[in-house]
């Protein structure tokens, strides 16, 4: 008899104990489906701040893609530019940038060396092609490395990688500029002091573009007025120079009512 009970208790002690796993796998798969369900909508609600953002606007913050890949909406140019982690940056976690992570590679060594005799202008656009003549266009950057220097630009009317126009934030040379490039030749158009640019810190730069006449802006202060009217349109993009590291978020455009059409 005592060896009934025994066999008996021992069951029913597997009885619950296989209940109790059970109960633990259900409730475990019920979190895992609702983490994944937010992940989904964490996903989704990232995937729509990249799309039209307001009437006509359009928004590029890289959080729907995946760190130190290419990212998915743009293409570079020239430079190998990734989208860089970043805790502190306007919109959390991701931007677009030209990282230094790691050990120097022999093209950033390359790259490196060959900017004691020249010039090498890094270049991203998006990957659509629409042009565009009147619009405001502004982007969050951080400067944060570079033997010669930080430089960060937004890139306006560009019609290919010899031709468009770039205001350019210099640290720490501390100055803001706007350029056109002409054939592979980046002339000035009209330079001024900014404030103190620190590398590691956010800021924020825009420009106003209606037909030849743009207005600069650092910090949503007013820095200067220029004219221009050698390009008429053309698409956007961000741009660097040298062994410049600097990342970029918020990439916003506010195209003019009705002013965008598809390139050829």
């Amino acid at each position: 008899m005592a060896e009934k009970k025994c066999v008996l208790r021992s069951a029913l002690s597997a009885l619950v104990f296989a209940g109790t796993l059970a109960m633990a796998a259900s409730v475990a798969l019920a979190v895992s489906n609702r983490a994944a369900a937010e992940v989904a909508v964490a996903a989704d609600a990232a995937a729509t701040s990249d799309a039209a953002n307001g009437a006509g606007s359009k928004l590029w913050n890289f959080d729907h893609d995946r760190g130190y890949s290419k990212p998915q909406d743009w293409q570079a140019v020239a430079g190998d530019w990734r989208v860089i982690i970043d805790r502190d940056a306007p919109s959390e976690p991701n931007t677009m940038g030209l990282p230094g992570y790691g050990l120097p590679h022999t093209s950033t060594v390359k790259l490196w060396l060959d900017s004691f005799f020249n010039d090498n202008y890094l270049l991203a656009i998006p990957k659509d092609t629409t042009e565009y003549t009147d619009f405001s266009y502004q982007a969050a950057f951080k400067p944060w490395g570079g033997a010669w220097g930080s430089y960060a630009g937004l890139v306006f009317r560009y019609t290919d990688p010899q031709n468009y126009y770039v205001l350019a934030a210099a640290c720490p040379k501390d100055t803001l500029a706007l350029y056109r490039m002409n054939g592979g030749h980046l002339n000035l158009i009209k330079e001024v002091p900014a404030m103190t640019l620190e590398r590691g810190r956010w800021y924020t730069f825009k420009v106003d573009a209606h037909g030849g006449h743009f207005i600069a802006y650092l910090d949503g202060q007013q820095m200067f007025a220029a004219d221009d009217s050698s390009l008429a349109k053309g698409r956007i993009g961000v741009w660097s120079q040298n062994d410049s590291r600097v990342s970029f978020d918020n990439i916003k455009l506010t195209p003019a009512a009705g002013d965008s059409s598809p390139s050829a």
